[in-house]
């Protein structure tokens, strides 16, 4: 067998029978044939490398790929779509290798469509090193127009993802809903609908139910889309185990203050600025320097010289934090503090607004006065936090404004900054010491219990406790009650947090409240009993697990039902934030070629993408 023709530039003689691909490593017969075979191979499962055969041009196949399958190998293995010729050299039997060339570039097709609409975009597709760079890690996989990768994503990755949360959803006996508006600064936006719930083993669970993309609606048309958001859902949500909706600023019906905490913190900071004239325009002055060096590379570079050489410092940049953030004024001038040296410097060398002293001052003083806020919202902001956090750290907050309002008293523009904060944060928090899923998730929170209450308060909670009680006390989904072993709780952490200490000291200080407490239940009943000796127990430490407490002390298995369902309200709603910024390739793909209701399935399936997809 001589080797003249360049088609062995593909493969090499195993022996004198069997030749070998050194693309895909497969051995086949080549027993009375000649190189026609070998070609033939090339054409079927390399057509790329087939190409490149100069003398066999009129074996080049013309490739149609204007048409694009109706539905993708992953949904129905027996539809062969795009499927090659027949490899006249393959030796296997029957069809196995089709099949499991078909699995895998399902699969490759399906991973493909991921990356590109939840990480890149839709150019992706098309660029040039992009497709060499799939060549060389898999020779066989033929890329596909991009409308065969959006329809992968928006119609067989979406109804997995559509199957999956309806079965989360079966699994969970109570869920509390949360709805939240973001709007980003070119017009577009989204609206989202999450679920949050326990499951009977005690895991939080926090999912997307529907996300929906806005882009340049009108006030109109947003407002019936927030009112349809809940009641057109495809997933059917049976009302008993809908226990609460949260609702934040943006979501929440007109002239209604936010359910959710988060936002009402923020407007609690947001009014108490914008009230106080000497601070709004100190934040002003602040705001025109990041402009000054932002918007010049040389004054930027100079500010760092300044940092690195003549003050021997590690230099910090300036950045110009996005308006629509809460917090941008806080973070805006904590950084400015940090680099007062330095611009000072700058300022008495350059035509740069200075700032004084005493305005030096009043920045270090103000950011003290917000830091437990900025804390708070980083607690909250955590999806896996509850209401039941609510209550005590209002509580320290409340503390902690108050003692501010005492030292600071020299300094009018700050004591009166915090006294207005003390004032909103009692207006807009006032109604948590009466809402009962409030008080009942603190009080079956292990952490906290009686706490924070009022004499009041206790006797509230008590009575809807032994009403609770008394509705499941006929189907009960624990175990019986079992021999009391009691759970000490471990010592505090130790942090810098401001509010945590706060948070620690108010709760040391409560211990007697709370043993008091568990007289009010001194019943002989068999409720009243189990209550009694909840009370009883020692509050564990805050950096504990109230689930797996719970989870852990199966003889109060009577309260499971009560406690899956109050500790499943979240502290906030805004869950549209954080994926609205992950998505700016979804967004800009809306713009050209992508629907807003495949922009939707979109964020929906990458909403849910931890949770599903990187499972599998």
């Amino acid at each position: 067998m001589s080797k003249k023709s360049n088609v062995w530039q593909f493969f090499y003689k195993a022996s004198d029978t069997v030749a070998t691909c050194g693309l895909c490593q497969r051995n086949y017969s080549r027993k009375g044939r000649g190189t026609t075979c070998l070609r033939n191979h090339l054409k079927s499962r390399h057509p790329a490398e087939f190409m490149t055969l100069s003398e066999n041009i009129k074996y080049v196949v013309k490739r149609e790929i204007g048409s694009s399958p109706s539905q993708h190998p992953t949904a129905n293995l027996e539809l062969k779509l795009n499927e090659p010729d027949p490899d006249p050299l393959e030796t296997g039997h029957g069809n196995f290798g089709d099949t499991e060339d078909l699995l895998i570039n399902a699969r490759c097709d399906e991973k493909l469509a991921l990356m590109m609409f939840l990480n890149q975009s839709f150019d992706l597709i098309n660029g040039n090193g992009f497709i060499s760079f799939v060549r060389t890690l898999q020779p066989r996989y033929v890329i596909h127009p991009k409308i065969y990768y959006e329809k992968i994503l928006c119609q067989d990755i979406h109804r997995r993802i559509h199957s999956q949360i309806k079965q989360q959803v079966d699994l969970l006996d109570a869920i509390s809903l949360s709805t939240s508006l973001w709007w980003g600064g070119q017009g577009e936006g989204l609206l989202s609908l999450s679920c949050s719930g326990i499951t009977r083993d005690f895991r939080f669970n926090s999912f997307m139910l529907r996300c929906e993309a806005i882009n340049f609606e009108n006030a109109i048309k947003v407002s019936r889309s927030i009112r349809d958001l809940i009641p057109t859902l495809t997933i059917e949500l049976p009302k008993d185990k809908i226990f609460c909706v949260v609702r934040d600023e943006f979501s929440a019906p007109p002239g209604s203050l936010p359910d959710c905490s988060a936002h009402r913190l923020q407007m609690c900071v947001r009014f108490a600025l914008q009230s106080n004239e000497v601070l709004m325009n100190l934040s002003s002055k602040c705001k025109q320097i990041v402009d000054h060096f932002a918007a010049s590379k040389m004054a930027h570079d100079h500010l760092k010289f300044i940092q690195e050489m003549r003050l021997k410092r590690d230099p910090c940049s300036i950045l110009n934090t996005a308006s629509s953030k809460w917090n941008s004024s806080f973070r805006m001038m904590g950084r400015l503090l940090r680099m007062k040296d330095a611009i000072t410097l700058y300022a008495d060398e350059n035509s740069l607004i200075q700032v004084y002293p005493d305005e030096w001052i009043d920045i270090d003083l103000c950011l003290k006065v917000m830091q437990p806020c900025e804390e708070i919202m980083k607690i909250w902001s955590t999806p896996s936090t509850s209401a039941s956090s609510v209550i005590p750290l209002v509580a320290a907050l409340r503390d902690s404004l108050r003692t501010d309002v005492h030292n600071y008293v020299s300094s009018v523009t700050i004591c009166s900054f915090a006294r207005k904060l003390l004032e909103e944060l009692e207006m807009k928090f006032s109604h948590i010491t009466s809402d009962i899923k409030f008080l009942m998730a603190t009080y079956l929170d292990p952490r906290y219990k009686q706490a924070f209450f009022t004499e009041r308060e206790e006797q509230m909670v008590a009575n809807e406790v032994l009403l609770q009680l008394s509705r499941v006390q006929d189907d009960r989904d624990g175990q019986p009650l079992m021999k009391i072993s009691k759970v000490s709780s471990s010592a505090s952490l130790k942090n810098e947090s401001k509010i945590d200490s706060i948070l620690d000291t108010m709760l040391t200080n409560g211990t007697t409240n709370t043993q008091q407490a568990t007289t009010s239940f001194g019943s002989q009943s068999q409720i009243k009993n189990l209550l009694y000796l909840y009370n009883s127990e020692p509050r564990i430490g805050r950096e504990m697990d109230p689930l797996l407490w719970w989870k852990t002390n199966a003889k109060y298995s009577a309260m499971f039902p009560i406690v899956r369902r109050f500790l499943s309200v979240p502290a906030a709603s805004i869950a549209s934030e954080g994926l609205f910024k992950e998505s700016s390739n979804v967004y800009n793909d809306m713009q050209t070629v992508l629907s807003r209701e495949n922009a939707s399935k979109i964020l929906l399936i990458k909403s849910n993408f931890n949770m599903f997809i990187s499972r599998d």
